[in-house]
């Protein structure tokens, strides 16, 4: 059962998609103005379990999230996972510390800052990448406060108080936060892959417009 068919496109998002979560919407907007999306921001099993069960019709998932077992999907919605970019990271840090003032910045010169980092539970891609990164750059993190919600965690880091996160770059640039500065990593591989995952019996123009939006649609700079 295609939901686009019913006027509906039920759409599971994951934090840090910035201006391409404004695009797609602009262009069903534009392309499909009788079908209503509706966004679904859920942990990623969850996602997953709605899309096979037939609740969601798409989801995006950051970094090789596991397929549900396709036993729970219902007949012929088989899941088709598509890459579609990769998320790059950027250091979070107080904007009166001295890198801040660089144009780019290595893990190796975080060591001796605290890190406050979301529990592995809750993203274990990116904990695994940022924590194997540091390692790679001779050094392990000492942990900082106890991670919250990331708003709390970049105005703690606004206070002043020394320490650093990292934040997806599509996020960054569409935050104005004056006491944090975001920064640039020189170290290559700090990325996280984005896919988009599909059931069979999704609408494959819906689909296709979806992915038109947040691959090959120009940017454009943002208001200053």
């Amino acid at each position: 059962m295609t939901s686009g068919s019913r006027g509906i496109f039920r759409l599971g998002t994951i934090t840090g998609l910035g201006e391409r979560l404004d695009r797609v919407l602009e262009a069903f907007g534009e392309h499909a103005p009788d079908i209503r999306v509706e966004l679904a921001a859920l942990p990623v099993r969850e996602r997953l379990a709605r899309l096979a069960d037939g609740r969601l019709d798409a989801v995006f998932v950051r970094g090789g999230a596991p397929v549900i077992d396709s036993a729970s999907a219902q007949d012929g919605d088989e899941q088709q996972r598509r890459l579609l970019w990769e998320d790059e990271l950027v250091a979070a840090v107080p904007a009166r510390h001295p890198l801040a003032e660089q144009p780019t910045i290595s893990l190796a010169e975080l060591a001796a800052l605290p890190l406050r980092l979301t529990q592995r539970r809750h993203h274990p891609a990116l904990v695994d990448l940022v924590l194997d990164g540091c390692r790679k750059a001779g050094f392990e993190p000492t942990p900082g406060p106890v991670f919250g919600s990331l708003q709390d965690t970049l105005a703690a880091i606004g206070s002043g108080t020394p320490m650093w996160t990292v934040v997806y770059a599509g996020n960054a640039q569409m935050m104005r936060m004056p006491r944090v500065a975001f920064v640039p990593f020189s170290d290559s591989g700090l990325r996280l892959p984005v896919e988009l995952v599909v059931r069979g019996g999704a609408s494959s123009r819906l689909v296709g417009l979806l992915e038109e939006a947040v691959v090959n649609h120009p940017r454009h700079p943002l208001p200053d």
